[in-house]
Parts: C-alpha cells; sequence; structure tokens
C-alpha cells in the first residue's frame, strides 16, 4: 500500500504531526536538533571541541539538554558577532543592524539559524516518492510540525500559521509551525528563554 492510498482510506480529513524525519528524507540540507547546534558551533569556533564542551555541561546521565545547549550558544554566537563586526558573519551582523536601525530586534543567532534552514535543496533520488506525497493533500486535514524550514508549504502549499496566529485561523489547509519558521526569525523556538516563553505564554497551543 503507498501513502495515498493508506491517506485516502481515512473518512475524515487527518492532523498530521511531521517532525525533522520528513525534511530529512527529502532535503540534503536539512538538520537533527543535535546536528544543527553541532554545525553552527564548527562554524563559528572552527573545531567541534566547543560543542562537545556545551553538550558536557548540559548532559545528565544519557539526557542530553538540547535547549540548554542553545541557549548557552546563543549568548556565544551573538557575543562573539558583537565583538568581531567585519568577520565571518558580517552579513548576519549587517542584517542585525538593519532591522535594529527600524526598532526591530532580532538575535543573531536565530537569524542564521533561520538563514540555514531557509533554503529547500531537494534530493533527486527521492523525486518520485515526492511526487506521491504531493497527492495526499487533498485528503489531508492540517499538519503539525516543529521544523522550521517550508517543506511543508512548498508540498502541499499549506498556509503557514505560527503563534497566536494558530488561534485564530481556519485549520483546513494549514501548516501550525509550533516552533517557528525560517521566515520569521524573532519566533524560532530553540533556547531554554524561548521555551520558557512558550509555556508561559502558549498555553492554548500547548494543550
Amino acid at each position: 500500500m503507498n501513502i495515498t492510498e493508506f491517506i485516502s482510506n481515512y473518512k475524515n480529513h487527518p492532523v498530521l504531526f511531521v517532525g525533522t524525519g520528513l525534511s530529512l528524507r527529502y532535503l540534503t540540507n536539512s538538520y537533527t536538533w543535535d546536528g544543527l547546534l553541532a554545525e553552527i558551533s564548527r562554524e563559528l569556533k572552527g573545531t567541534e571541541e566547543f560543542y562537545l564542551d556545551l553538550k558536557a555541561k548540559c548532559t545528565e546521565g544519557r539526557n542530553v539538554n538540547y535547549a540548554k545547549i542553545g541557549q548557552l550558544l546563543e549568548d556565544e554566537f551573538n557575543n562573539s558577532l558583537i565583538a568581531d563586526r567585519s568577520g565571518e558573519f558580517k552579513e548576519i551582523n549587517d542584517m542585525f543592524y538593519e532591522n535594529m536601525s527600524r526598532n526591530i530586534k532580532l538575535s543573531r543567532f536565530k537569524i542564521y539559524v533561520a538563514k540555514k534552514t531557509k533554503k529547500l535543496n531537494f534530493r533527486q533520488s527521492m523525486d518520485a516518492e515526492l511526487q506521491e506525497f504531493r497527492k495526499t493533500r487533498k485528503n489531508i486535514g492540517s499538519i503539525i510540525t516543529t521544523n522550521y524550514d517550508t517543506l511543508i508549504e512548498e508540498i502541499f502549499a499549506f498556509n503557514p500559521l505560527i503563534g497566536n496566529e494558530i488561534l485564530l485561523s481556519n485549520p483546513y489547509g494549514s501548516v501550525y509551525k509550533i516552533h517557528g519558521c525560517c521566515n520569521v526569525p524573532e519566533r524560532v523556538i530553540i533556547s531554554t528563554k524561548d521555551y520558557e516563553n512558550f509555556e508561559e505564554k502558549y498555553h492554548l497551543i500547548r494543550a
């Protein structure tokens, strides 16, 4: 049974939950949470050892607190770019200052996370399967995802909803981006502070 047959067997329109696995399957430039943080750390420091030190600080037994790593890495990334205005990440600083000139405060780290997850590089070997997946659109009510990328919007042309937009929307044909979106860097949820803010502000969304 292929995916189109499986989805069409439902008499109602199911809501799908989509995680990183889907992006990893169809894109060459997708990351796990660990992988994204590790790569940004390597690009910032030129070695994997800084990330491994962060990981050691944020590991209890076999449990790794990636939100805490995200917080520590965000702080280090932002401070490093402040100290090196025109270095390797000059473009990110340019974007930061351009936004601040319009009284829009963004984290340099989140600007970079958005930049790294914005472009969609599809795996050519998956073209046939992707075409089959597209056919399921008419049988899907909506999609919930923690992914930052725009893969779902590209595949299904669903309407992206972020933050409080979720509560004021028509659910059919929408993708609920509960951890934010690369097109809206300020709403990316990746660090301890972000999760604390999410817990405090979005009780209905969590429910």
